[in-house]
């Protein structure tokens, strides 16, 4: 059974909001990975509005990361609110870079995920035929979700996947679990498991998230840790001992993956 780690930042967790954000040595992930039993990771980045010459240098320095290993893929980063530019980087990143996706985070970019301006950014995610990575538990947003419906509604064609299940606002997102298959509702979404299951495992909730990630079904769901900020091993245990059925494990722990990132 493959098993890949959805959602591992590729920089260090205490310096990404500084002027100056670093990466983390590359054997500290590969450590990890090998302790944990994990056989690809997908390293991510994200960028800060306004610094453009910032943003392509990560997306190098990301790119170099997963060049010189195989057991990396990269999500590349460019803020929503960038514009023009950021569409042209998104071309780059992708069609140069050879990065394989993107990744954001309302928080940490500071942005309200119902701007406008995300639909021209994930209508050229879909044009570039890859997936977009974005958190989806912003505690600033108590109408997040709804903004998220609208968006994914408008952006039918692109591959959205929502990192943790609304975490601590869970229950919004069986709405996309409950709409699925309606041919009125026209939605390409996954979700990632990073932290929801290591927080609610047998907690008073425990149940109530399976139930809910059930309804999202077994073929839209991914394995993440969010290494480093969470440990990949444990959060792999959190995953096969929440309760799934045995035969949905390895979709969730690889197989969606790999059919999200073609290979």
């Amino acid at each position: 059974m493959v098993i890949i780690d959805f959602h591992v930042h590729a920089q260090k967790l205490e310096t990404l909001l500084t002027d100056n954000p670093e990466f983390l040595e590359k054997d500290k992930i590969l450590t990890s990975m090998d302790e944990a039993g994990i056989d690809y990771s997908v390293l991510i980045v994200v960028a800060k509005k306004g610094e453009l010459d910032k943003t392509r240098k990560v997306n190098d320095q990301l790119a170099a990361m997963c060049h010189h290993e195989e057991k990396f893929f990269g999500f590349g980063s460019i803020h929503p609110l960038d514009g023009k530019p950021a569409l042209k980087e998104m071309d780059r990143c992708i069609k140069e870079l050879g990065l394989i996706g993107f990744k954001f985070h309302s928080v940490i970019q500071d942005f309200d995920v119902g701007d406008p301006s995300l639909i021209k950014i994930f209508q050229k995610a879909a044009e570039l035929e890859v997936p977009i990575l974005i958190d989806s538990c912003d505690p600033r947003d108590a109408a997040q979700n709804s903004k998220f419906f609208n968006l994914a509604g408008e952006c039918p064609e692109t591959t959205i996947c929502f990192a943790h299940v609304g975490l601590h606002r869970f229950m919004d997102y069986f709405i996309f679990g409950y709409l699925r298959g309606n041919p009125y509702f026209k939605m390409n979404v996954y979700f990632d498991l990073t932290s929801i299951c290591s927080a609610f495992k047998n907690s008073p909730f425990h149940e109530q998230v399976r139930w809910i990630t059930e309804k999202i079904g077994s073929d839209y769901l991914l394995f993440g840790s969010d290494f480093p900020g969470n440990d990949q091993k444990e959060s792999l245990e959190d995953i096969r001992e929440f309760g799934y059925p045995k035969e949905w494990i390895p979709k969730i722990l690889g197989e969606n993956a790999m059919k999200l990132l073609k290979i």
